[in-house]
């Protein structure tokens, strides 16, 4: 069904996330918000995520190199600017300022207080960008842009009168959610700074546990744009490197669907932190999947809903340019325009695996270009247990069996028509974590294009408990289950414990001491 390959890390050093949580420790790290709601739960938040190191503001650029990097076409360790399109390099560039995203001035306190070195909203800024945001409050722009002016290219962000005459910052499309969760976790961790409530700075917090912003048309454009611009891949990966070094997390992050519980439609509703969601202790949970039940794990309509939380990078790591959302067609990959050579992956976000006994994938994608060429030549279809944000330092194995599409949209196009690929088993990863990866490669000789829609993931529910008979699900002759008739494969591990092993046709219990 698959082979093993390795894809080479000549580009550079392996990436590695120091400090990551895991679900069952996310659960832990967050137990006191647990069945909470509104101001309690905002509160009980406070106390888990003021409780953080006070990094050195002078120091900053030191923990940025830790936390705001991203690496270029040659492996170099770039700075990642919310606010321009600048390129920068570390260590510390001469072009560039340390921005506090909600700003100082607001506080009157300067860096000496704990929001002040806080980088989970103090960040690399170039500094022209900098000085054009200012002390601006968030806002839409509808004005005159007042920044960037005629000849300066930025595409991150702008700055302008709003509809009521004030000047805002207004941030790009693609980064209003991160900015809203930003502003969020300020308003979380540091409700009781005595915010400066002058009109002339614009300040949009105030001195009080809830709701800590002052207007509702704010909140209502935050709860907005965190929910059009959901949390992103590099948001997370932003929220391992700052847990590392500041050793607090941002909740909003973590929990995509906390706004609406403390702002939202949801504040009369308890967030349950191992849902994720709400809790409603009226209502029993439903019942555990039978063994062989399809669940849904994953459901993403690139063409209706974007990129979503799918990583788009080259094969070094750095942001792609290849693939691109295309509203008709759903995700397109196609490097003519980009010198005709590329290696770009388009990732699917974390799939959990662990209580499944199988699980199955299935998409639709059409080509294009290629005048009859074998398109698995230059397209793969990959699945990997240990990728951590650079493609090139993980190991990845090709998914053999997918149906390609053949049949041309007609006798003139270039293009052949959509087809479904039908479920493709990814039953040898049950009991993992996995990404699916849909890489696109492309050379002066063989530019071709590709595109994927309708991405559907579904998995098979493990049993809970082996019955008298010990009907299990799984169908290989040989397999080792551990006391609580968990799947752990066809071999006895080497770990002291008791198994229940299935061996040619025998079914019996196997105790490693």
């Amino acid at each position: 069904m698959k082979k093993r390959i390795l894809l080479s890390a000549l580009m550079a050093l392996a990436l590695s996330v120091a400090g990551s949580v895991r679900a069952a420790d996310i659960k832990k790290y967050y137990a006191n918000a647990d069945r909470k709601k509104k101001v309690e739960l905002k509160l009980a938040l406070k106390g888990i995520i003021a409780k953080h190191t006070k990094l050195p503001y002078g120091n900053l650029w030191t923990y940025y190199e830790k936390v705001d990097y991203v690496y270029d076409n040659n492996g170099r360790k770039r700075v990642f600017d919310y606010y321009s399109d600048q390129v920068a390099y570390f260590p510390e560039p001469s072009s560039m300022n340390k921005e506090h995203a909600v700003p100082q001035s607001w506080w009157g306190s300067g860096t000496s207080s704990p929001q002040g070195s806080d980088i989970f909203h103090v960040m690399p800024s170039d500094k022209n960008a900098n000085n054009a945001k200012s002390s601006y409050p968030l806002g839409v722009v509808t004005g005159t842009v007042s920044y960037p002016k005629s000849g300066v290219k930025n595409t991150r962000m702008k700055t302008g009168k709003d509809s009521k005459g004030n000047m805002v910052f207004e941030p790009c499309d693609e980064y209003k959610g991160d900015f809203a969760r930003i502003y969020m976790y300020v308003a979380t961790c540091y409700s009781d700074v005595n915010w400066v409530r002058q009109d002339d700075l614009g300040c949009t917090l105030k001195k009080e546990d809830w709701p800590t912003f002052t207007s509702q048309a704010f909140i209502d454009m935050l709860l907005k744009w965190s929910s059009q611009d959901p949390v992103s891949e590099w948001e997370r990966t932003r929220n391992e490197r700052v847990y590392a070094e500041q050793g607090n997390r941002n909740p909003f992050i973590d929990f995509p669907s906390l706004p609406d519980f403390i702002w939202g439609d949801s504040i009369d509703y308890e967030f349950d932190v191992a849902l994720g969601h709400a809790y409603d202790g009226e209502t029993p949970p439903g019942p555990a999947p039978e063994p062989g039940d399809s669940i849904l794990l994953l459901d993403q309509e690139f063409k209706a809903s974007g990129v979503g939380d799918f990583a788009v990078l080259q094969n070094n790591g750095s942001q792609s340019q290849v693939w691109k959302r295309d509203e008709k067609y759903g995700m397109v990959a196609n490097a003519y325009s980009l010198g005709k050579t590329g290696d770009d992956y388009l990732i699917s976000p974390a799939i959990d695996l662990t209580g499944m006994v199988g699980a199955t994938v299935e998409f639709r994608h059409a080509a294009g270009y290629h005048s009859g060429g074998n398109l698995s030549s230059m397209f793969q279809v990959l699945v990997s247990t240990d990728y951590a944000q650079r493609p090139s330092s993980a190991t990845w194995e090709v998914v053999n069996d997918v149906v390609w599409p053949t049949e041309m949209q007609s006798a003139t196009s270039k293009f052949t028509k959509f087809v479904n690929t039908g479920r493709i088993s990814l039953d040898d990863y049950a009991g993992e974590t996995i990404r699916i990866a849909f890489r696109y490669t492309a050379n002066a000789n063989n530019c071709w294009a590709w595109e994927i829609d309708n991405m559907e993931v579904y998995g098979k529910a493990l049993p809970d408990y082996i019955d008298d008979n010990f009907m299990s699900p799984i169908e290989a002759p040989d397999a080792v289950f551990d006391i609580n008739g968990r799947f752990l494969g066809n071999k006895i591990p080497a770990k002291h414990g008791i198994y229940i092993v299935r061996e040619c046709g025998r079914t019996f219990k196997r105790l490693i001491p």
